[in-house]
């Protein structure tokens, strides 16, 4: 049996990107103990341990015994129908906090939290503009706003405590098991539904799951990271077009697109009060992510086919 190396603990590790990270820091030698409401039973049990959490906007309970080198915070609230804010805050400000709560029993030397790009906001009209380490946060729905909360949160918490922390900016992630708009999408192209796109030349940045994973792992190790809010994305952004034309050429399907004008789809939306949000799906949302290969050795290695064609094989409908 090989040695363990470090006591980590996940939150959110029953998530698309938790069970991913999970899988890379056990190959690596790492115990891990995840934050769960249900038990995962997938992994060799040496390695890995549930915790039991039935609801973090609550009183955690996590044995005193165990100590913990690095935590990952991963857990959050991303999407609520009604949009209430409370709901966005209970999880991600709140579950952040009760996590913190346990933080030095516990023994938690450095804390990994996952953020967004939507701290920063929804994007820019072209192509020439984008989001670095020095832009101004201009979070603009109840979901940024709540993440800021919790980066504010964690930054006091830890200083004051003298506990290193890293905080990654994503954008939208793509990979093996994804969820959510982009499993929507495999859906209809995989049955030749028309899909509607605004006609823009607006390109995107998108981020690996594995190069994500990567850029989780590289920080908890790399003193550089140390007390550092990163902006994390693939190289290269891409038009929603292309997303879509790539992923239809690696199912083997024809795509059928319908091209509206902006314009068109705010004139449809207004009367439902949702005109804004043709802004948000037509800006260009680019990512200069300079900063953290200049200060770790990360490198998004993973290119967007590869990660593309892994999302695809292992979908479940």
């Amino acid at each position: 049996m090989n040695k363990i190396k470090y006591n980590i603990a996940v939150s959110g590790a029953s998530g698309f990107i938790g069970r991913a990270l999970i899988t890379k820091l056990i190959k690596e030698g790492h115990q891990v103990f995840g934050l769960v409401r249900n038990k995962i039973t997938c992994y060799d049990p040496i390695y890995y341990k549930n915790i039991l959490v039935e609801d973090i906007s609550k009183n955690i309970v996590f044995d005193e015994k165990i100590k913990i080198d690095i935590l990952y915070h991963l857990a959050a609230k991303t999407h609520s129908k009604s949009n209430n804010y409370k709901e966005y805050y209970d999880v991600n400000v709140l579950g952040l906090k009760n996590l913190l709560n346990i933080s030095k029993p516990l023994k938690i030397k450095k804390i990994i939290m996952l953020s967004s790009i939507k701290v920063n906001g929804e994007g820019f009209l072209n192509n020439d503009d984008y989001y670095s380490e020095m832009s101004k946060d201009n979070p603009l729905d109840n979901y940024g706003i709540s993440k800021l909360e919790a980066e504010n949160l964690l930054n006091t918490f830890c200083i004051g405590n003298n506990i290193n922390f890293v905080i990654l900016r994503p954008p939208l992630v793509y990979g093996a098991g994804v969820k959510g708009n982009l499993k929507k999408l495999m859906f209809y192209i995989d049955r030749n539904i028309p899909l509607p796109i605004i006609n823009t030349a607006n390109n995107r940045s998108l981020i690996s799951l594995r190069n994500l994973v990567s850029a989780l792992i590289i920080v908890a190790f790399n003193d550089n990271a140390n007390r550092q809010t990163y902006l994390v994305s693939d190289d290269l952004p891409i038009s929603v077009e292309n997303l879509y034309k790539n992923i239809a050429i690696i199912m083997k399907k024809r795509l059928f697109l319908i091209k509206f004008y902006s314009l068109f789809f705010k004139i449809l939306l207004w009367p439902f009060g949702k005109a804004k949000l043709v802004e948000k799906i037509s800006n260009s949302l680019i990512i200069d992510n300079t900063k953290i290969k200049n200060d770790t050795e990360w490198r998004p290695d993973i290119s967007l086919m590869d990660d593309l064609k892994s999302m695809i094989e292992n979908r479940k409908d």
